[in-house]
């Protein structure tokens, strides 16, 4: 099962090709190559984007989860994703986590 380093590197990986696809939208808009109502065709095509993500996160590893919360805290912290991005990047596996550590106490609570 993939680990940690799995998760950073996904985590890089998604920050990598947001900066790759919002650079090109921009430069295409700019040079009048694309009209600019598109835009909102890929700000709707992102939330679908995220909501997807954020419906496989239940399924990670958790020491991927580990990895990919670890390079958001590195990617938030030099400035290369928003506030906004990390509490919805970093609290959806927060939360899985604790869900799972709540589990795993309450399951062995009740063995004993």
């Amino acid at each position: 099962m993939p680990g940690f380093e799995y998760g950073v590197r996904r985590a890089f990986l998604e920050v990598l090709s947001g900066l790759v696809t919002s650079t090109v939208l921009i430069a295409f808009v700019r040079s009048g190559l694309l009209d600019p109502s598109y835009v909102l065709l890929f700000i709707l095509l992102n939330v679908v984007a995220i909501i997807s993500l954020i419906l496989v996160m239940p399924y990670w590893g958790t020491t991927y989860l580990l990895g990919w919360m670890f390079a958001l805290l590195i990617l938030f912290r030099s400035g290369l994703i928003g506030a906004l991005e990390f509490i919805v990047y970093f609290g959806v596996p927060l939360l899985i986590l604790i869900r799972r550590i709540a589990k795993s106490l309450e399951e062995s609570y009740s063995v004993l």
